[in-house]
């Protein structure tokens, strides 16, 4: 992923995201240390999670040329209670889509069970207990931004 966003910001791109299923504490903690103009929201889980937190250690050791051209695009795919899911989810896709408008590259989570499906992105899943619908407006949204900003051939 390291390599990739090096050879994205080579190419052009002013730095390149991860899309990454969230909680609501963490998309709230990325927002705001990149607003700060900080690299880390100093993430901490399983699974994806797990990626994540050492994609952040690594950009505070051995790629600090990347700590403000590699982050996370986090989706909320567990909000708090009370939280609107679908207004979160819009507002995510529409952060993504900002990055995108301002030259940013997106990357995407692929796996075997995604991969050739109508929901081609790993987006979800394990602990993550979202309507079907917002499961497809999150793969709609992302299936538009990636035609909207289709990548250099």
């Amino acid at each position: 992923m390291l390599r990739t966003c090096e050879k994205l910001v080579a190419a052009g791109y002013k730095g390149a995201a991860i899309t990454y299923s969230a909680n609501e504490g963490q998309t709230k903690a990325l927002e705001a240390a990149y607003a700060a103009g900080q690299y880390s929201g100093h993430i901490q889980g399983l699974n994806q999670a797990e990626v994540m937190e050492k994609l952040e250690a690594h950009l505070g050791t051995n790629w600090t040329a990347l700590q403000l051209k590699m982050r996370i695009a986090p989706i909320t795919t567990i909000p708090d209670p009370g939280t609107d899911p679908a207004a979160i989810v819009k507002s995510d896709l529409a952060r993504i889509r900002q990055y995108l408008v301002d030259g940013w590259a997106i990357l995407g989570w692929q796996n075997q069970d995604s991969r050739g499906t109508s929901h081609p992105y790993a987006i979800g899943g394990g602990v993550v207990h979202l309507t079907n619908a917002i499961k497809t407006e999150i793969q709609d949204g992302l299936k538009a931004l990636a035609a909207d900003f289709p990548p250099p051939t």
